[in-house]
């Protein structure tokens, strides 16, 4: 069973992570279809100034998150491959409310956890620590993806020389 997992975006705030976003060519389209939607903001300006992304007030920001994470969704589904469950972390107000579905799933012998973030949340550790669900019970979409490669390595290279 495929479920795919989109996380809070909270990882989006970052704006190293914005910038490697703009490198993917769903991203781009997506930011291209949806600047009409910000009235008074350069969409690609607030992925790559922090000033700009805060400027965005909190239900930007959200639509925002929501534009990116679709779009790597949209890649995702390019792999042909067609999900058993979506799950969306702002459907859920409480934490614990998440964790029970996912206690439901973790009885099932073939789940594949396919987290859209980009990056994993606490639902990683949940699934590996309490319940032991198995060595590696997520995946996260970009590691993943073979013409990604490039992704968190740049993140980690960018951070060492910004530390």
């Amino acid at each position: 069973m495929t479920v795919i997992y989109f996380t809070d975006g909270a990882l989006i705030d970052d704006c190293l992570i914005r910038r490697s976003l703009l490198r993917i060519p769903e991203v781009i389209e997506s930011l291209r279809k949806s600047r009409d939607e910000f009235i008074s903001c350069d969409l690609f300006v607030a992925m790559n100034e922090t000033s700009a992304y805060r400027a965005l007030n909190y239900h930007q920001r959200a639509h925002l998150k929501s534009i990116l994470q679709n779009a790597l969704f949209r890649r995702w589904m390019k792999n042909g491959i067609e999900p058993d469950l979506i799950l969306k972390r702002k459907d859920y107000s409480h934490f614990n409310e998440l964790t029970q579905v996912f206690q439901k799933l973790s009885t099932i012998d073939t789940l594949n956890v396919v987290t859209i973030g980009p990056g994993l949340d606490e639902l990683e550790s949940f699934l590996r620590l309490r319940l032991k669900v198995c060595s590696k019970p997520m995946n996260e979409f970009i590691s993943q993806d073979p013409h990604l490669k490039w992704f968190w390595n740049e993140i980690s290279t960018s951070r060492e020389l910004h530390s």
